[in-house]
């Protein structure tokens, strides 16, 4: 008896519910009349996720509508509210800014709240949809930065594939978006250093950044906080990542991205730019069978691309490699990589423990920062492992300082360290605007005291007539003089005499004398040299090393 009493208050209350949407239905039909547009109600209309997919979430909140139909430039939204301002203002994007045809419609409340229900099928739709980015080389689009920055009406997502072909067309490492108060400014990184692109109106910003916080699975009704993401897009049908970083500032979200890019991964060893010398002296050292390699520099210095080109040359079917990297940023065949996540107790020190146990032959660990990992590395290394690491000096000799400046014993580094590398990135000179030039008297004194300090036993020969150049700048380099980066270096490998510094806790000075009658060149006679050969210019070198 019980259990019909409850059936009939069921059914009650879906007649009663049934009642109640027809009368709202009735209403809203009505009210479609006072506003002059036609009524809709969507709970009998087939709702495409393609057409919802136009507009965020709070977009359609602040709207009071949904984007509900898409068939070639014909849109068609229904609304609760058609004078609602936020309504008004998103319609105009759509047509300005998407060349789209909108038609009005009025649903009720219930039937609108029915269609928000959809949003997580479309944020799913969304995401399998753009798992692939396809974008093509910037000079194959009508629209050029130069059209963009001239207010050309395009969208989001041909201003995203503009960027980022034109990104790949003038080797961009970076692309920085940033919101001034009047207009956006687009800078690309090139070749280490930013140079202004564009300057484009404030109109694209929020459609642009949240085109890309949806491509990166970004939050796109949080504003105020930092946010991370990556995404691919597919140019001349390659993959290539992209990681973005979106952060707030004072006119708007500020974006930075980074092109992941394959080539700075695929480097052979021959391709970094060191001396004969250098090269044969580190190819002995990576067929050793253990022992530990440094990699110094500023951060933006090489360093991670020294050590990936240290790793195609050691990756043979024989040998099991392992990488800990904070992230892992490119990923590589045959080679098993590990992200640190210090969130969860995955930190460098207790990931290069457990990766240990994994059998390997060799070890790359992203950065030594503490003294646990120090430690782990050099034992590591002392125990038949092969060791890649970086570290933050300024030179080489500075890294054996650093160790013991962390607590790292001068028994452990003596035996386990086998050689440092420290670095830093030129800009080579453009080949076709190149040509001689004559120094300043004081800066060819300067450099020609610094050339008279190499040692004798380097293996370098300056010649006596000696001929600099320089870049005037061109079509070709972007008007900057510069195409490419190359590596200068400087080397400390261990040998009986540099052992027994490093025992004897001797300084910096001291280890770079070492360096000196082991025939090694400075950071910035090793540039110089490069300077000397037509490859870069005395300024760039001067620039990021100075003696």
């Amino acid at each position: 008896m019980q259990l019909q009493d409850e059936q009939k208050q069921k059914d009650f209350q879906k007649k009663l519910t049934q009642v109640n949407r027809k009368m709202e239905e009735e209403q809203a039909s009505q009210g479609s009349f006072i506003f002059g547009v036609p009524y809709i109600d969507l709970s009998t209309f087939p709702i495409d996720l393609n057409a919802m997919s136009l507009w965020s979430e709070q977009q359609c909140t602040d709207s009071h509508a949904v984007v509900f139909y898409k068939e070639g430039n014909d849109v068609r939204i229904a609304t609760t509210d058609p004078q609602n301002p936020a309504l008004n203002k998103n319609i105009e994007s759509l047509k300005i800014e998407h060349g789209y045809k909108v038609s009005l419609y009025f649903v009720s409340e219930s039937s609108l709240q029915q269609a928000f229900k959809m949003f997580p099928k479309v944020v799913r739709h969304i995401e399998a949809k753009e798992e692939g980015v396809e974008v093509k080389a910037e000079q194959d689009y009508a629209v050029s930065l130069k059209e963009l920055e001239d207010g050309a009406k395009i969208s989001a997502t041909q201003i995203l594939s503009v960027l980022l072909g034109a990104a790949d067309k003038h080797k961009a490492s970076d692309i920085h978006i940033e919101p001034e108060e009047h207009f956006i400014k687009i800078r690309f990184r090139l070749d280490g250093v930013l140079q202004d692109m564009a300057h484009l109106t404030k109109d694209y910003q929020k459609t642009i950044i949240s085109r890309i916080k949806i491509l990166s699975h970004l939050k796109l009704n949080v504003e105020d906080i930092p946010q991370d993401g990556r995404f691919t897009y597919m140019l001349d049908s390659k993959p290539t990542d992209v990681r973005v970083s979106v952060l707030p500032s004072a006119y708007g979200e500020g974006v930075v991205m980074r092109i992941l890019g394959m080539g700075a991964v695929s480097l052979k060893l021959k391709e970094l730019g060191f001396s004969d010398r250098d090269y044969e002296l580190i190819q002995k050292e990576l067929e050793k069978p253990n022992g530990m390699i440094i990699t110094t520099g500023p951060t933006g210095s090489g360093k991670t691309t020294t050590l990936y080109a240290f790793l195609n040359q050691l990756n043979e079917p024989g040998v099991k490699i392992i990488t800990l990297e904070d992230p892992v940023e490119y990923k590589l065949e045959g080679i098993n990589q590990t992200p640190i996540d210090s969130s969860k107790g995955l930190t460098f020190a207790a990931g290069l423990r457990a990766i240990l146990r994994q059998d390997p032959d060799v070890v790359m660990v992203g950065e030594v920062r503490d003294q646990e990992t120090a430690e782990v590395a050099l034992q590591a290394a002392l125990t038949g492992h092969v060791v890649l690491s970086t570290l933050h000096t300024n030179d080489a000799a500075g890294a054996i300082p650093r160790l013991r400046n962390m607590g790292i014993k001068p028994y452990v580094i003596a035996p386990g360290m086998n050689a440092i590398i420290a670095q830093r990135l030129v800009r080579k000179l453009c080949p076709d605007c190149k040509q001689e030039v004559k120094l300043d008297p004081f800066l060819l004194e300067k450099v020609q005291k610094i050339l008279n300090e190499v040692p004798k036993n380097s293996g370098v020969e300056i010649p006596k007539e000696q001929k600099f150049f320089h870049s005037t700048g061109c079509e070709k380099c972007n008007k900057t003089g510069y195409r490419g980066r190359i590596g200068i270096y400087e080397l400390i490998i261990k040998d009986d005499a540099v052992e027994k510094l490093i025992l004897a806790e001797a300084g910096s000075n001291e280890l770079k004398q070492a360096m000196i009658t082991q025939g090694m060149l400075s950071m910035v006679q090793d540039g110089l040299v490069k300077a000397l050969s037509g490859i870069t210019d005395v300024e760039e070198v001067f620039r990021v090393a100075q003696e």
